[in-house]
């Protein structure tokens, strides 16, 4: 989707610089032209910069601070998937280096963070990415197994060093169950899937949330992983014992709470002229986006890029006030979306 993406400091300095596909850029030019219409915007009209659209290509700028995250794309993919993709990108940034206020040449190297920076350019598509929500395991949960899960955790994070509402369990690339807030858990999960635990059993990583550093376990238990924020200052030995109490009720449990992520297919919830569907619980984040059917990638492309084009549009239409319904008929493909009580539904259905 992205063609060359760049972060750039107002001062003309480029951090960090990545060609995807197609022509390189020429880094210096294209610093100091984003710089410039960064300033330009700024001291004419007091703006910042979005977007700036040629014949056949787009620049989308995200301003952070004195810093500007620049993407340079073909003017056929969605405009709101890029706008999202970078705002995730600065939020990673924020979580692994602290806040930008403080972001320099010697703390602000992106070096040994390239294979995370790559994960998003290649899960722009991704409706967690678009929506802003989290992929969770909900089939075979009931609300018992939920409260379970609530308790197991609470009696976690009484344990001394750990942060209050600071943990959760992950199956897969879905959320068994988070205690933490939504935005945390999104950051969290981001991580993970950028950056596998693979083949070890603990991974120590120091984190930027909610305005302080905080340290983040990563445990692996048979299935699952164990997410846990803790002080800095805590050592994986002062709550070993508790996560060897919690393994033992975790396989006590294995016949209520999921030990497989489930696969979501379309075709078990649609017919065959419904070509994509969304559910997006906008309180708690959790999103269902079943897999498109099979089809050439060329096919799948364009489906998903008029799907969340119609998405910024239809979100956009809706945060007029009584606004609960939108619908568009755009070329072949009918679009309808609503929301009631904060859960949003949306279906592109062929025309």
């Amino acid at each position: 989707l992205l063609q060359s993406f760049f972060i750039i400091h107002k001062s003309g300095i480029c951090y960090f610089s990545k060609n995807l596909q197609g022509d390189t850029l020429d880094e210096g030019l294209t610093v100091g032209f984003a710089s410039s219409v960064s300033d330009f915007t700024q001291t004419l009209v007091g703006e910042d910069v979005r977007e700036l659209i040629s014949t056949k290509s787009r620049f989308t700028f995200k301003e952070y601070g004195d810093f500007v995250f620049v993407a340079y794309n073909d003017l056929l993919d969605s405009s709101f998937l890029v706008q999202a993709t970078l705002g995730d990108i600065c939020g990673i940034c924020e979580f692994l280096f602290g806040s930008y206020e403080f972001w320099d040449e010697d703390t602000f190297n992106l070096s040994g963070a390239q294979d995370i920076i790559s994960f998003y350019f290649s899960k722009v598509m991704e409706p967690t990415v678009a929506v802003g929500g989290v992929n969770q395991v909900h089939l075979g949960m009931n609300q018992q197994t939920f409260d379970r899960l609530d308790k197991l955790l609470a009696y976690f994070e009484s344990q001394d060093g750990i942060c209050g509402n600071g943990t959760m369990l992950v199956i897969g690339e879905s959320v068994l169950y988070s205690r933490m807030a939504l935005s945390e858990t999104r950051m969290v999960m981001q991580f993970i899937r950028a950056r596998p635990l693979d083949g070890s059993s603990v991974r120590h990583t120091p984190i930027f949330l909610n305005g302080s550093w905080h340290a983040m376990y990563t445990i692996r238990i048979q299935n699952y992983l164990l997410v846990v924020k803790a002080r800095l200052d805590a050592t994986f030995t002062s709550i070993q014992k508790r996560v060897e109490e919690l393994r033992a009720s975790l396989i006590q449990s294995r016949l209520e709470i999921p030990t497989e992520e489930p696969p979501i297919l379309l075709r078990l919830y649609a017919k065959r002229e419904t070509l994509a569907m969304l559910y997006h619980n906008i309180k708690t984040g959790h999103v269902i986006f079943p897999q498109l059917r099979p089809a050439p990638e060329v096919q799948q492309r364009e489906i998903l890029n008029s799907f969340w084009a119609f998405f910024g549009d239809a979100s956009a239409a809706m945060r007029i006030p009584g606004m609960t319904e939108f619908s568009l008929h755009r070329d072949q493909y009918r679009f309808y979306s609503r929301c009631v009580s904060a859960i949003l539904h949306m279906i592109c259905v062929h025309d």
